[in-house]
């Protein structure tokens, strides 16, 4: 197994190192790619930058939890939330998160009850621990090649990597996919129209070797001080009806600036004919009613988030900061079609602040079939929503 396939993220509270090193230990002995900051992390390295990326790629995560890790606020808080939300898109079956207790008189927290929690202390804990990775990882492969089957379009992935040291210099990591179908034969074009997008990026970091700036920076620097880093992957791509959607997580960090950054790129299509949906407001008749239909359906839902360590706090997304943040169509750009609605991210800052991570929110067919064009309702297969 490799890198570019499967990752496995290890969650845990700095205190905690020693009680989780033999886990990474045992885990890459048997092949498995496994991620913690403290084995992966090269020196010079922008550790925030680098540990949001690996989590954002992750297929699994592994959250070893402890007082030590929960009754504390900071980055193990964020990335059980991130975990916790990227759970609530997989099916109910699926196997993502995996909670080990390293405390016996540690009580399961709150927001883990409803998943099956081990403890570090069960003598088979190692095994069990394989042996889920092991069949999620199998039915993965069952899954995508399920579903590749049935749509009648198939994909594969691969990677390219290009870095340069200057000042600045960059950090380039693309994941691209290829696209093949005897059922749609133009299906090749988008991942040729994909690459051509992310190439851009690639082709802007190259004109740093022709742009340097000695004046603000130097050999003398952290070398990722100096390096501007740029990662764009995607999730597997969606397809509902005859529409498929490919979203990817762009990081990037610039080079001298106080934190890395984070955004959503959705690219979707029609597959017969084969035609670019450029924005989401195309898709609807009146874009001015479904806009306020939409803000409407997407506010009421973030109000109600709750952020602090505990389910039981009752702090709540500002209102105000909601409201800025999903004004326009730009601001809705980040959206995936799923079986059950439309599923729109929100990347941080635009409706939180950075600290509480990405949103996602959901919005069903239901609510907005009536207000889509007609052609559009064919291609996604809702047409019975408004009958």
């Amino acid at each position: 197994m490799v890198e570019d396939d499967y990752i496995i993220f290890i969650s845990y509270a700095n205190t905690d190192r020693s009680r989780v090193e033999p886990f990474y230990e045992w885990l890459d002995t048997r092949g498995f790619y496994v991620w913690m900051d403290s084995r992966r992390l090269l020196p010079g390295q922008n550790w925030e930058f680098e540990v949001k990326r690996a989590l954002d790629k992750a297929s699994f995560v592994m959250a070893f939890v402890s007082a030590n890790s929960l009754d504390r606020r900071g980055y193990v808080q964020r990335e059980l939330k991130v975990a916790l939300d990227r759970l609530s898109e997989k099916l109910t079956d699926d196997i993502y998160l995996i909670p080990v207790l390293l405390d016996d008189n540690f009580p399961i927290p709150d927001q883990l009850k409803g998943l099956h929690c081990i403890r570090a202390s069960d003598p088979q804990c190692f095994d069990r621990i394989a042996s889920a990775l092991q069949h999620q990882l199998e039915r993965l492969g069952i899954k995508r090649k399920e579903l590749q089957n049935k749509e009648g379009v198939s994909w594969v992935s691969r990677i390219e990597r290009e870095s340069w040291d200057g000042l600045p210099g960059y950090e380039v990591d693309l994941q691209f996919l290829e696209f093949h179908s005897e059922k749609y034969p133009n299906v090749k074009e988008i991942g040729d129209y994909i690459r051509g997008n992310l190439l851009a990026s690639l082709f802007k970091h190259r004109a740093d070797k022709l742009n340097q700036m000695p004046n603000l920076f130097n050999y003398g620097q952290d070398k990722y001080k100096r390096t501007n880093t740029y990662d764009a992957h995607c999730r597997e791509p969606i397809i509902r009806g005859k529409v498929i959607t490919v979203q990817y997580s762009i990081d990037w960090y610039g080079a001298g600036a106080m934190h890395p950054n984070h955004f959503f790129q959705t690219y979707c299509f029609v597959l017969e004919p084969l035609v670019l949906v450029s924005a989401l407001e195309d898709i609807f008749k009146q874009p001015d009613k479904a806009l306020a239909v939409l803000q409407a359906e997407i506010r009421e839902q973030l109000y109600q988030v709750r952020i602090g360590k505990n389910p039981e706090e009752n702090n709540k997304l500002d209102k105000d900061w909601v409201d800025k943040g999903t004004q326009a169509w730009g601001d809705i750009a980040s959206f995936v079609f799923r079986t059950e609605g439309i599923e729109f991210s929100f990347a941080p800052y635009q409706v939180a602040a950075y600290a509480w991570g990405s949103h996602f929110v959901a919005v069903p067919y239901t609510k907005i079939a009536a207000l889509i064009r007609s052609v559009y309702r064919s291609a996604l297969q809702i047409e019975h929503l408004i009958n």
